[in-house]
């Protein structure tokens, strides 16, 4: 008798979660935006405030998606780990539906999302990060998690790719630790080089954080679209990247 998708979905899943919590990925999880947002807040606040600005409120947005992104390399890594290890292969052999693997481990990756956004808004809201309207910091919540997504299909794929999580983790490090360190998610726009500063403006990163900052402040601006423009082109080249990936497994 067949197994109905549904329940394989829900019993890999479980799998994946139980794993994520077994191992310790859902503590690290939680334990790395605030090892981040300590080691930016504390030696740049006093700089930061003497310009006028509420670090602690600039800075949290940032660290959300610094949250994503470590979820995307935790999500590549568990991708690549199912290839070199044989799970895939196993579950080839069993009258499991294509998809139901990929969304089992974003299942798992879902967790591992929420946990660390979980713990950005910990050490923020012990900083002085605060929302100002309950709507739009629900908003913030959905945006983070959306862009979180994005990445993760993307970095899923990646490591179905490779089949080499060492090697995932490598090719996904690099783009994010750019895109993070030439964002404004750390200082405006204005405070870098003038050559630079039409890229640190517009680039994913600036355009989400600044959306984030916008939700926390209880606005909702107009890079939100933009951000969701990003947000849905990511996406989307990651399920591009993912059938790709899947049909050179097959």
């Amino acid at each position: 008798m067949r197994v109905p998708a549904s329940r394989q979905w829900r019993a890999l899943s479980e799998r994946g979660i139980r794993s994520a919590v077994r191992e310790g990925d859902v503590i690290l999880a939680v334990g790395a935006p605030i090892a981040f947002y300590i080691c930016f807040y504390v030696p740049l606040r006093k700089s930061m405030s003497a310009a006028g600005i509420d670090f602690a409120q600039y800075l949290l947005p940032l660290i959300a998606v610094y949250a994503m992104f470590f979820t995307a390399m935790f999500a590549g890594d568990r991708a690549g780990r199912e290839q070199a290890g044989g799970m895939a292969t196993r579950l080839r052999s069993l009258p499991v539906r294509s998809w139901v693997p990929v969304a089992a481990r974003m299942s798992a990756n879902l967790v591992r999302g929420v946990a660390a956004l979980t713990g950005a808004l910990i050490v923020g809201s012990l900083f002085g990060f605060r929302f100002h309207d309950p709507a739009a910091a629900v908003v913030f919540v959905l945006v983070a998690l959306a862009f979180g997504t994005a990445v993760v299909i993307g970095a899923d794929a990646l490591g179905t790719a490779t089949r080499n999580p060492e090697l995932g983790a490598t090719v996904l490090f690099v783009p994010q630790l750019l895109l993070v360190m030439t964002s404004t998610g750390f200082v405006p726009a204005h405070g870098f080089p003038g050559w630079i500063q039409p890229w640190a403006r517009n680039q994913p990163v600036s355009q989400v954080t600044a959306a984030l900052r916008g939700l926390a402040e209880g606005r909702y601006p107009a890079e939100l679209g933009v951000a969701a423009l990003w947000i849905a082109g990511l996406a989307l080249a990651g399920a591009a990247l993912a059938i790709r990936a899947e049909g050179r497994r097959a």
